[in-house]
């Protein structure tokens, strides 16, 4: 299916790292810009422009964010999550809406009703939502509840932050020292051959693959982090509570 309903453009907003207020304007603008359709394409000039967000490809943008999204072609961009990612990047980690003109002029605005019924949705279907399922969570009481240990999460979320910050390091390090090995061993017969060439792609493959993984890292640390904010907010709330009752 080509065409995304509100809460599927949210699903995908949501797993790119879009939260709150950006979450639902992320979904607004996608609906402004493409209509839900993953496979619209603009390319009257100066759009070269794809998928939900409409991301512009146009000269020498293509081969830039190409290498910065890990794209192999501009049609990678109608896939929905991929488009996603790629409009986290361009909106600053999904906090700057400018770059689109539809959130500019304001036509998004007709959207946002729509797009914050579908925001408060996002995230259930992967173990989100309100309510812990039976049993669920560690030192879980009786009747289904739970419990939660804001620093634990916010230890797991500096762990998860240092592993993405590893991963970086060694993607870039992989593909330097590969691309290294495929020009100083192989020299003219590797690159007449293309042998260089196929050894260099393969690294800015395996690349991609440790980045996505380390991207992913990042996300889930961030999403402990919003966690444990807002259990600590809940329990602070409970206590001022349970204080003003007992006088």
């Amino acid at each position: 299916m080509s065409k995304l309903t509100a809460e599927q453009i949210a699903q995908h907003a949501y797993d790119a790292g879009f939260r709150g207020e950006n979450l639902t304007t992320a979904v607004a603008v996608a609906m402004a810009e493409s209509g839900g359709n993953t496979k619209s394409h603009n390319d009257t000039p100066p759009d070269d422009s794809y998928g939900l967000w409409q991301i512009n490809m146009l000269g020498d943008m293509g081969p830039a964010r190409r290498k910065e999204f890990g794209l192999d072609s501009n049609k990678d961009l109608f896939d929905p999550a991929e488009n996603a990612k790629a409009a986290y990047e361009i909106a600053g980690d999904g906090k700057d809406f400018g770059p689109w003109s539809t959130y500019t002029n304001g036509a998004y605005k007709k959207h946002l009703d729509e797009a914050e019924k579908a925001a408060r949705k996002a995230g259930q279907g992967s173990g989100g939502g309100s309510g812990g399922g039976q049993g669920g969570g560690t030192g879980g009481g009786q009747g289904g509840g739970f419990s939660a240990n804001p620093e634990a999460l916010r230890k797991y979320a500096e762990r998860a932050e240092s592993i993405a910050d590893a991963l970086e390091g060694i993607g870039k390090r992989t593909v330097n020292s590969v691309t290294g090995i495929a020009k100083d061993s192989f020299g003219k017969v590797g690159a007449e051959t293309g042998f260089s060439d196929a050894l260099g792609n393969f690294s800015k493959g395996l690349e991609k693959q440790v980045r996505t993984t380390g991207s992913n890292a990042r996300k889930l640390g961030e999403g402990a982090t919003d966690a444990a904010k807002t259990y600590q907010e809940i329990d602070e709330r409970s206590a001022a509570e349970l204080k003003r009752i007992m006088g």
